[in-house]
């Protein structure tokens, strides 16, 4: 196989344009990348590398523009990775909704999230977007600053469904509360108070605690070990627990004892200070 663009121009085989678009993808070289990201934007080539009726049929990884995508992603280098952030101005490749949900999750290796991405992922994060759990979870894989920042905007949002905001938290978020970054979005969001005030305590209760009744009709999530957690982590841990139990009024019953005890499992036990018991609880 040859990187040969005019493969791309004139054949009508969509396993010959897949593997020649591949070889475009893998190019660090800003012309190729410029060739191929001309094609991806023609509905015509987009029509000849999956027929309409696999829009109907396949999801978004079974199409052959996510292999392209995936090669995309997978390099290191800028031009390739200027390549998916061009493709959130392409008209022709916005014309799918199949392809707009594998960028939004492609746009994930956009690290730290660029104004291009997180102004894509914020266009699709509206009030009753489809697409909103795909963002979330592109979120959470990217875990950039900007990214999070993003995330505490759609907490502070009021016009979001409020039973998606506790979806998300306790399903993309829990499952990644040892990650440092997203831990000091935590602290922004109930220390810095960047999220109106009732949503602390859900927050909190994402961070420290895990029950399987908030999963009645989803897969329940795999919490991460918080021994495991690095230290950096831990400082935040015990600085979110700190403020949790000698400032907030907790409203849940056995929530300060909960975050306690995490506190003392990854060593930072603040038990022989609270020794009274739950402080600042409402029962």
């Amino acid at each position: 196989m040859i990187k040969d663009p005019a493969i791309l121009r004139t054949s009508n085989d969509p396993r010959e344009l897949c593997d020649t678009a591949r070889l475009f993808a893998v190019s660090p070289d800003p012309a190729d990348q410029q060739v191929l990201l001309q094609h991806l934007g023609s509905t015509e080539f987009l029509d000849k590398l999956d027929p309409a009726a696999a829009y109907q049929v396949f999801q978004p990884h079974q199409l052959r523009a996510a292999g392209i995508v995936k090669t995309l992603m997978d390099q290191t280098t800028p031009a390739p990775r200027e390549t998916l952030i061009g493709l959130t101005q392409s008209t022709g490749f916005q014309s799918y909704e199949l392809l707009i949900e594998l960028l939004i999750r492609a746009l994930s290796v956009d690290r730290p999230a660029t104004p291009p991405t997180i102004a894509y992922w914020e266009k699709h994060l509206a009030p009753q977007s489809v697409y909103a759990d795909n963002v979330v979870r592109a979120i959470f894989i990217n875990r950039s600053k900007p990214a999070l920042q993003l995330f505490e905007r759609v907490i502070n949002d009021p016009l979001q469904d409020e039973e998606y905001k506790y979806a998300w938290l306790r399903d993309m978020m829990l499952r990644q509360r040892n990650d440092p970054e997203v831990l000091a979005m935590c602290e922004r969001m109930i220390i810095d108070k960047t999220v109106d005030p009732s949503w602390h305590e859900p927050i909190l209760e994402a961070v420290f605690d895990f029950e399987p009744s908030w999963y009645q009709t989803c897969r329940k999530p795999k919490p991460p070990l918080r021994i495991l957690a690095p230290t950096e982590s831990k400082d935040i841990f015990e600085r979110l627990g700190r403020h949790a139990v000698n400032t907030m009024t907790l409203v849940k019953p056995g929530l300060g004892l909960t975050i306690r005890l995490a506190l003392k499992e990854i060593g930072r036990s603040i038990d022989d200070e609270n020794a009274g018991g739950e402080a600042n609880v409402v029962v």
